[in-house]
């Protein structure tokens, strides 16, 4: 290249990689050197500088004492600067290039009536908040559920959406908190490498002049560790619960010393006089499955049945669901209920369509994924009980990203195999639906970290349950 002709061309899949004992010897090499001259050279050939401060804890272990943190990485800095880049006016003639970011933050608003509020609080207008501190959940929301459908509909570059694809998947693969094995550490490194040989071919293009986006964010992807252990999102939630316990305004640092002192003494006095540990009362251990609740009674007018095709769909399906032929309404024998609302055991509430007659939900989550063959999310519906078990009727999706079927073909399933809520988004052009799944980064986030505010999550428990 024109700023550097002579750098070696190199292969992800055959990165060379520093050791504890070759970043020892670049230190002392450093420390020896006779020349600011030489320090510089050495710091140019080995990309080491100098020794910093931490580096003197007996735990430091090169290169895994400084792991990747997911939250600045991630969104703080790759989703922004891919963002950013293209939607420069100097990206305007490469086919990286959105010329439609003002019309994608318009459907960005809109889209937050079928996203859960258990998920997060409100997005934002990108294009228009961009500038005006747009929090991390936020590009997590962006990166993670609306960019890829919403430039799907808006017709942006297939090959460049293929390419943010790959980020995309390499990030959902990352913060899932699962175990994995060296096959499974083998994928991610394929998906990352072809993001970023990807990334090379369109955002630098071999030109010289664009070397700047050759950023250091974005290629260090590649040096893949744990996102749970090297995440400082723990150290700074630590932190800031220790602030909330500072009282004194004129000596914070004392306040500070003196709990941080006290609590370390009753750990060691923990250790040497453990039986004051027995006065504390045990917690109980778990005896029951986790509690699970219908609300929002609704009566069924049976009188009126025949004029309300609906309801008597829905009825036919569950009786069809349960095995017994309906002669007469009610069934003899049979206690039919009808609900609008149900607590799963995670404590998500899911709603269904008969909920809106109460009140009309500012966010909706009637959507749920459900351990059923094959395992496809669903669209829930009026819930039923009876005989006695609670049933879901709902609507199919065909396909992952398709469309709803016909109103005529309705399902049944047990509530207890319903695994998690999802949000979905209905594209502008093509009607297919999305399937929005909660990512599991926002587990890392606390409440006020997500933005809920007050009225966000459903206080269900003041819903009508007569």
């Amino acid at each position: 290249m024109k700023f550097n002709p002579g750098r070696p061309h190199y292969s992800t899949d055959n990165l060379p990689m520093r050791t504890q004992e070759q970043y020892w010897d670049t230190i002392n090499c450093l420390t020896n050197a006779a020349t600011k001259k030489d320090e510089t050279e050495i710091t140019r050939a080995t990309g080491v500088s100098r020794l910093p401060l931490c580096v003197a804890s007996p735990a430091f272990i090169h290169p895994s004492f400084f792991p990747l943190d997911p939250f600045p990485l991630f969104y703080a800095n790759c989703m922004v600067f891919l963002w950013d880049t293209m939607t420069s006016p100097t990206s305007t003639s490469e086919p990286i290039h959105f010329s439609k970011s003002a019309q994608l933050g318009v459907l960005i608003p809109p889209a937050m009536e079928t996203l859960p509020s258990s998920f997060c609080g409100p997005i934002r207008d990108i294009h228009l908040k961009r500038n005006s501190q747009y929090k991390i959940y936020e590009w997590m929301a962006i990166l993670h559920w609306y960019f890829i459908p919403i430039a799907i509909e808006l017709s942006f570059n297939s090959v460049v959406l293929v390419t943010l694809a790959l980020f995309v998947e390499a990030i959902e693969f990352e913060m899932t908190v699962k175990p994995r094995n060296k096959n499974d550490l083998n994928l991610l490194h394929g998906l990352i490498s072809r993001f970023l040989l990807n990334y090379e071919r369109l955002f630098i293009a071999g030109d010289p002049s664009k070397i700047v986006r050759a950023r250091l964010c974005i290629f260090q992807l590649i040096h893949n560790r744990s996102i749970r252990l090297g995440s400082q999102a723990t150290v700074e939630r630590a932190i800031g619960e220790e602030a909330h316990n500072i009282h004194s305004k004129k000596a914070p640092f004392r306040n500070l010393t003196n709990i941080i002192y006290q609590r370390e003494l009753f750990k060691i006095l923990i250790l040497v006089y453990p039986d004051l540990l027995e006065s504390e009362s045990p917690k109980p251990e778990p005896t029951s499955a986790p509690s699970t609740k219908l609300i929002q009674f609704h009566r069924i007018a049976w009188t009126k049945l025949a004029s309300n095709a609906n309801l008597t769909a829905e009825i036919l399906a569950v009786s069809a669901h349960l095995g017994f032929n309906v002669v007469q309404w009610p069934p003899a024998g049979v206690e039919i209920q009808q609900w609008g609302k149900f607590k799963l055991a995670n404590g998500n509430v899911l709603q269904s369509q008969l909920s809106k007659e109460h009140s009309t939900p500012t966010r909706q989550s009637e959507w749920f994924e459900a351990n059923s063959s094959p395992k496809m999310p669903c669209s829930g519906s009026n819930l039923l009980y009876g005989h006695p078990v609670t049933l879901a009727v709902y609507t199919p999706l065909d396909n992952v990203k398709s469309s709803w079927a016909t109103d005529s073909c309705l399902k049944v399933i047990n509530v207890s195999s319903i695994r998690s809520l999802v949000g979905i988004w209905v594209g502008i052009n093509t009607k297919e639906v999305y399937i929005l799944r909660k990512h599991p980064g926002l587990a890392y986030l606390s409440t006020d970290e997500r933005r809920f505010q007050e009225g966000d999550i459903e206080d269900n428990e003041e819903d009508n349950e007569d």
